[in-house]
Order: C-alpha cells, then sequence, then structure tokens
C-alpha cells in the first residue's frame, strides 16, 4: 500500500512522494479480494529487501560507511533483490551509502585459500586477474543457451583466474590509490550509455572478427575459431543487456577487457597486428616531413601546431565506430585532412593558455605520456611532442599497454618504432 492509496491527493503537504511504501501487504489486509502467489511472492521479496536497506542504513550510520557489500544466497544472482535493496539504501540514506553487490561470492573461501597458497610462490613477481571469457557471471547456464535469467538446476556458476607475467602496481603518482576509479562511465547506473556501449560492440564485433583471420592468413582453421569468438562474445553482450551488474561494476573498459579474453581463449592473440603494422610503415614515411614543417614555425606556433597534432593523432583510433566508418570508407583520409576536422578552441577540456604560459618558464624535469593508437597518432602526434620536451632537457617516458588491445601500440612494438624514429632524428637518439 502506498501513501497516495491512504491519504489520497494531500500527501504532498507531509513532505511525501505518493509512491513510497506505506504498508507492506497493506492491500491484502483491506481489500476482499484473492492476489495471486507470484504477487504475494514479490511483496514478501519487496518486505525483507527494504527492511534489509533501512537496518542496513542504520548500521553504515553508526559507523561511518558509505559502501556496504552484500552477499548469501538470498541475493546471488537475483535482479529484483539487488534492485529493491539498491533502492531501499539510496532513499533511506539519501543517496550517501552504497550499495555492492559481490560476484562469484560463493567463491571467496576458495579464492583466499587459492591466492594466501600462492603468496609462497613469490607473489611479488605477477598478480592474478580474472578472466571474463571463462567467468559465467551470473549465468548458470552453458553458452549454448540463449543467457536469460539464471537457472536453479544442477549446474554451476564458474570463476577462472589468470595468473599475469608481471605484478600490478598503482601509479605513483596518484594522489589516493585507494579511491581512484579508471572508468569515467557506470555503465550498471547509466542506461542510455550502457545502450549505446552495449550496441556499439555488437556492431563492431563483424569486423573485429574479420581482422582477426586477416591477422593469421596461413590458419586453416582461422575462420572456424573467429566464428566460435564472435558467439562467445555476442552471448555475453547479452547477458550484459539482462543482467548489466553480471560482472560487477559494467564499463567501457570491462567490455574491452572481456573482448581481449575471448580472443585470447580462441588463439587471436592480437588480431589488429596487420593493421598496425601498415599504419606505422605509412606514418613513418611521413614523420622527417612533419618535422621539417614544424621547425619553420615560430615558437609559439609551433607550440599550437603540436597540441594539435596531439589531438588530431588520436582520431587514428580504429576502436571507435565512427572514427573505424571513415577509415574504411577512405583509406587516403590522412594526417592532414584529421588537423583540418579538428574543433576550433575552445576545446572542451582546454587548458592551452595555462599550457603555453608555463612552457615560458623552466623546463619539466620529467614528463610521463601514456601511448594510445599505432601509427598516426603516436609517430606523427606522440614523438613531435615528445621531440620537442626532449630539445627542453626534459626526461621522457612513454608509458604502452604490455599486450594487446584494439590497434592499441604495445610497449615491445614501442622499442621497434622508437629505434626507427631514432635513425631519422638525433634528437631521439
Amino acid at each position: 500500500m502506498l501513501v497516495k492509496d491512504i491519504y489520497g491527493g494531500a500527501y504532498q503537504i507531509l513532505g511525501l512522494t505518493g509512491n513510497l511504501i506505506a504498508s507492506s501487504f497493506g492491500k491484502s489486509a483491506t481489500v476482499d479480494k484473492e492476489f495471486s502467489k507470484e504477487d504475494m511472492a514479490k511483496s514478501l521479496l519487496h518486505m525483507i529487501s527494504n527492511d534489509i536497506g533501512q537496518l542496513t542504513c542504520l548500521y553504515a550510520k553508526q559507523y561511518n560507511l558509505s559502501q556496504v557489500y552484500f552477499g548469501g544466497f538470498f541475493i546471488r544472482g537475483h535482479p529484483v533483490t539487488m534492485h529493491t535493496i539498491t533502492y531501499s539504501i539510496n532513499f533511506f540514506s539519501k543517496g550517501e551509502v552504497q550499495a555492492l553487490f559481490l560476484r562469484h561470492e560463493g567463491y571467496l573461501g576458495a579464492i583466499g585459500a587459492f591466492l594466501k597458497g600462492a603468496e609462497e610462490d613469490n607473489p611479488n613477481l605477477y598478480s592474478w586477474g580474472e578472466n571474463y571469457a571463462g567467468s559465467s557471471g551470473l549465468m548458470s547456464t552453458s553458452p549454448d543457451v540463449f543467457p536469460m535469467q539464471r537457472s536453479r538446476s544442477g549446474t554451476f556458476d564458474m570463476l577462472e583466474m589468470d595468473r599475469l607475467e608481471r605484478q600490478l602496481v598503482n601509479l605513483p603518482l596518484l594522489f589516493d590509490p585507494s579511491s581512484y576509479v579508471p572508468d569515467t562511465v557506470d555503465l550498471t547506473e547509466d542506461a542510455m550509455a550502457r545502450e549505446y556501449w552495449l550496441t556499439c560492440f555488437e556492431d563492431a564485433l563483424e569486423g573485429v572478427a574479420k581482422r582477426a583471420i586477416a591477422s593469421q592468413p596461413d590458419a586453416k582453421d582461422a575462420a572456424d575459431r573467429a566464428e566460435k569468438f564472435q558467439q562467445k562474445y555476442w552471448n555475453k553482450l547479452q547477458t550484459l543487456r539482462h543482467q548489466p551488474f553480471a560482472y560487477g561494476s559494467l564499463t567501457v573498459r570491462s567490455l574491452l577487457d572481456t573482448r581481449e579474453h575471448c580472443l585470447n581463449e580462441f588463439n587471436f592473440p592480437d588480431p589488429y597486428s596487420k593493421v598496425k603494422q601498415k599504419e606505422n610503415d605509412i606514418a613513418l614515411k611521413y614523420y622527417q616531413k612533419a618535422i621539417r614543417s614544424l621547425d619553420t614555425l615560430g615558437w609559439e606556433e609551433k607550440q599550437f601546431a603540436l597540441v594539435k597534432g596531439l589531438l588530431a593523432g588520436n582520431v587514428f583510433d580504429w576502436g571507435a565506430k565512427a572514427v573505424s566508418e571513415v577509415l574504411e570508407s577512405d583509406p587516403e583520409f590522412g594526417f592532414e585532412e584529421a588537423k583540418k576536422k579538428l574543433q576550433a578552441r575552445p576545446w572542451l577540456v582546454d587548458t592551452y593558455a595555462a599550457w603555453i604560459e608555463r612552457l615560458k618558464g623552466p623546463p619539466h624535469k620529467c614528463a610521463l605520456i601514456f601511448v594510445d593508437n599505432s601509427g598516426i597518432d603516436i609517430i606523427l602526434g606522440i614523438f613531435p611532442f615528445v621531440r620537442e620536451l626532449l630539445s627542453r632537457g626534459t626526461e621522457v617516458i612513454l608509458a604502452c599497454n604490455s599486450g594487446p588491445a584494439l590497434n592499441d601500440v604495445t610497449y615491445n612494438e614501442s622499442l621497434i618504432v622508437t629505434e626507427r624514429i631514432a635513425d631519422m632524428d638525433t634528437i631521439m637518439q
């Protein structure tokens, strides 16, 4: 029974909204009718979940907590329970307390025991990460079955972990590693963004499969493996449509990680290898010309051109749907065309004036640059900028992915590119 069922239209003067629950099972006690067993069960579920939410908020307030973790069979794999508890906690805490639900919480003891034993095997050399391709999330059915709600049959959830080659550590420049979140959008909360990104990954799936086949031209079974990859990743995306929380926090990064894990499962470690090699070869031919052109400019004009080069270079991202369509349809589309298409200042985030003033001062001691796409981005966008910093006496560190992801340059590839540029440019030596 809701507030509006009791007060009619006068509830607003009480400072209440009409859709608040005033009494659980209130209508069953006041209305002379039979209710379905399903409605009674859902009402009971709502009542218990709301009580859990209110008790949680009281404890959180008592101990000054902003996050509460939930586990247990009452919650495990039940979207309605999670939603109701989340709604209840948001209401009672006025949004100050966040409800978090442990995926694979039934494995916690096993994981703890496993990692405790692994610590004896020199843990400083590596870290552990979840394999999204092997882990089933909340789905307890075969990957061949259309992934809807989990069943309560004899099937069981799976958890798969990979031992990473090296230990993961926090970036030492982070102000507070414990509060740092490397994602800007939580797709479990933003339904519009979730729909957009899931659709993007679905639409790009066929193209990724084609690139995977092209990356292994001598493998006779490449097409068969690519088809299996495509089906498995598509199943994962459908699971996330119905259960966005199936992998905990859903982000663009986790969608990419899941795709990389699925590609690796079917032995496609780097489907963009051929594309990256072609991009690098083309960009290297234009490097010296780009440097000579920059060196003819006045100091301030040159700084602006370097910054525009950074922005224009980042356009060449095969992982971006709109960009990949342009690059596929117009192979001649180049660096100069990209610079012409840049938005005029002010940019969305524009601190260029402050940057120029800083450059008029002493050189920076060290610059850490996170590189992204292979080819034009790193060679014609990043390296000219690096060259300018080096000429000022600044030490420069390039940070790259250790493993393949889309067309991003990897650490090993960056060493090759850097050596080839150093052969052409003494400042880069």
